[in-house]
């Protein structure tokens, strides 16, 4: 009996998920990182090492289709099928039963079909997300974290790091913040060098890892945590309202790991906009989509 794969690349983290031909889930895991941000050789070698490990464990379940959803990469892309042809290698799988795509259109078909809502993941980054029945994308943010993502993990972090550097430059004793004692224990000290070190030596997934030393800031009843979880929110909301104004009145659902750094985020957003907030597996959903491939072939093995 024919078993799938579907991988949910993450810039975090990634999950996999095989399912048998009926649906149900054989094995599911987690893998380093994987993205499509394969701007440079060290960028492109990290990526390979991740997605090669990831293949050499889910391999013993010989899967006989694929779909990966990789973030920073879109289907069709030459990119994307570069991927798919070294995932289809590396499994000894013809080229069309492998399919890469956006990871954001894993997490939209995990949560409704295509044009019953909005998306709004939050993670290390951003974006609001609906596919059309037509199959168009629409989405509003999404733009990296060097011009975006705003409301996600690195926002959070950014964002208080901003708070306590301005405290410092105000030559102001922090002692008393719960904020600045949180983000102190997490760099390791409170000298601008060792920050430095910090910030531009783990780069953005280091920021990232700051938002929940900002949840338990706030949770000590630091008002500035407080403010910047609340924004946060907001800010994730807009995202949202951005595409309702395109699109009209469609649900919203909001998900993602950076809504469990403080329940304030939730909140912030509830302040401008109604939704329900999911957690449903975007990996499952690739593994679906990978059935997919094989019920249209007609794969007489598998069903």
């Amino acid at each position: 009996m024919s078993r799938v794969l579907g991988i949910d690349g993450g810039a975090s983290s990634s999950k996999w998920a095989v399912l048998d031909a009926a649906g149900q889930v054989v094995a599911q895991g987690r893998a380093a990182p994987i993205v499509g941000h394969l701007f440079n050789e060290e960028m492109r070698a990290q990526v390979w090492v991740a997605l090669d490990a990831l293949l050499a464990e889910t391999s013993p379940y010989a899967p006989a289709a694929v779909v990966a959803g990789i973030t920073g990469l879109d289907g069709g892309t030459p990119e994307a099928r570069h991927f798919g042809a070294h995932i289809a290698r590396a499994l000894g799988l013809a080229d069309e039963r492998v399919r890469v795509l956006n990871d954001m259109d894993l997490v939209y078909r995990a949560h409704f079909a295509p044009g019953e809502g909005v998306v709004v993941y939050a993670g290390t980054g951003s974006v609001a997300y609906s596919i059309a029945p037509d199959g168009a994308v629409y989405r509003a943010g999404g733009h990296g974290y060097l011009i975006g993502d705003e409301g996600a993990g690195f926002w959070i972090g950014k964002t208080a790091l901003r708070h306590l550097l301005r405290w410092h430059d105000a030559g102001l004793d922090t002692a008393s913040y719960p904020l600045a004692r949180q983000l102190y224990a997490m760099l390791g000290g409170r000298d601008w060098p060792r920050i430095r070190a910090y910030v531009y030596g783990g780069g953005r997934q280091a920021v990232a890892a700051l938002a929940p030393a900002v949840g338990r800031a706030a949770e000590e009843g630091d008002e500035t945590a407080t403010q910047v979880l609340l924004q946060a929110g907001r800010e994730l909301a807009e995202l949202a309202l951005t595409l309702r104004h395109r699109l009209g009145p469609l649900p919203v659902v909001l998900c993602g790991g950076a809504l469990q750094v403080s329940p304030l985020i939730e909140q912030g957003a509830r302040e401008l906009l109604e939704f329900t907030v999911q957690y449903a597996s975007s990996a499952e959903a690739a593994a679906r989509m990978a059935l997919e491939i094989l019920k249209a072939e007609g794969q007489s093995d598998a069903f």
